[in-house]
């Protein structure tokens, strides 16, 4: 029998999602005075980020 959450789930979306590794900790908005829970580290990137509830992404990115 087939599995059927593989007719659920968007193959595309699990491809872009398995090249972040979730963050805990309090991280600050920065274009509000809000603090979010966690973020996003893309590690073909190496930038972090993360969205408030207000939709403001904040991204950091490492340079080397």
């Amino acid at each position: 029998m087939p599995d059927l959450n593989e007719f659920f789930k968007d193959k595309q979306q699990e491809e872009v999602n398995s090249t972040f590794e979730k963050i805990p900790g309090l991280k600050p908005c920065s274009s509000c005075d809000e603090d979010v829970d966690g973020g996003l580290w893309d590690l073909e990137n190496y930038t972090m980020s993360w969205t408030c509830s207000k939709g403001h992404v904040s991204t950091h990115k490492v340079n080397f």
